[in-house]
């Protein structure tokens, strides 16, 4: 009860603001459902982006029960298909044009081993980080990054960032020899790389300057995240792997607060990462931290290999 009364008055602190309409990939469970709650608590409007339509209403429907007054909208999204990835930005531009924020949060780990995306790339590098910036491609060649009014893109990122190193080299993207977590370790440190190239507002990039660029990281927490359809874990693993997760770490309703805290907060600073205050970074309410140095360093070659390695599978797209 006291860590609900704790909750309830954090979100509280951004009742005042303004009413907002708030793109969320992979919103119909773990963190992104958590996040499409409060959003939803404070009067926002939510388009939960999700994969699997059934799940997505769904959890919908339950938001629903806590809050009838909540405006959601549920809309396909797969990040591992740039195909459907154009087909959600035409319906953006045609139906929400005037959003104010998109949370990077859909995403897999450890998926069974040889599954590849539509365009063929490994499962977990081309869904975490190349569906991730072809969808923020794709809504820049359409014209909806506004350049008269400030909008937020939330990443979602992970602990597994911080021992990895950004390389340009091909297999750094399209690696079909390495391991579940080393894929996943690198899909994450990618994904930190573009927000910070893309906070920065190099001359170069697709965003234009009226776009704010975060990024969080929830620690460790209870999602779903190993129990995906696509996921190697047998059963018995996941069941043990929730249960240890929502003994020792935080509820995904705790963990979420980065990303209410980024997309609310009118104060909040683009050179930092919001992270976890506890232990390790593990579990806590959100504080800011400066960008590990990692994700600082051969920033623009990984851009020109992103687009490179792209551009390989779009072309092909199009071939008669």
């Amino acid at each position: 009860m006291k860590q609900n009364k704790r909750l309830n008055a954090y979100l509280n602190s951004f009742r005042d603001v303004d009413k907002k309409t708030i793109l969320i990939t992979g919103a119909n469970s773990g963190l992104g459902f958590s996040a499409t709650k409060h959003f939803a608590s404070l009067g926002h409007q939510v388009v939960m982006a999700c994969r699997n339509l059934t799940k997505g209403e769904e959890a919908r429907k339950e938001i629903l029960k806590l809050y009838p007054q909540a405006n959601l909208v549920l809309l396909p999204y797969e990040e591992a298909d740039f195909l459907c990835i154009e087909r959600f930005v035409k319906v953006i531009k045609k139906d929400y044009p005037k959003f104010d924020g998109l949370v990077l949060n859909a995403g897999g780990y450890h998926p069974k081993k040889g599954l590849l995306t539509a365009q063929g790339y490994p499962l977990t590098v081309g869904t975490n980080y190349l569906g991730v910036y072809y969808l923020l491609k794709q809504l820049s060649e359409a014209k909806l990054w506004n350049k008269k009014k400030e909008q937020r893109i939330i990443f979602v990122g992970s602990l597994s960032w911080y021992n990895v190193k950004v390389t340009n080299k091909k297999e750094f993207l399209t690696s079909f020899k390495s391991g579940p977590t080393s894929d996943y370790c690198r899909s994450k440190t990618a994904i930190g790389a573009l927000s910070y190239y893309l906070s920065r507002h190099d001359p170069s990039s697709f965003i234009p300057e009226s776009v704010k660029v975060y990024i969080m990281h929830p620690g460790v927490t209870s999602t779903n995240i190993v129990s995906s359809i696509s996921s190697s874990f047998p059963g018995w693993f996941t069941k043990i792997a929730h249960y240890a997760l929502y003994l020792f770490t935080h509820h995904p309703d705790i963990a979420a607060l980065g990303i209410i805290k980024q997309m609310l907060d009118s104060n909040i600073k683009e050179d930092t990462i919001l992270v976890p205050r506890g232990l390790f970074h593990i579990s806590g309410y959100p504080k800011p931290i400066h960008y590990p140095k990692n994700l600082t360093r051969n920033i623009l070659p990984l851009m020109t290999l992103t687009e490179e390695v792209i551009k390989e599978k779009k072309d092909d797209l199009y071939v008669n």
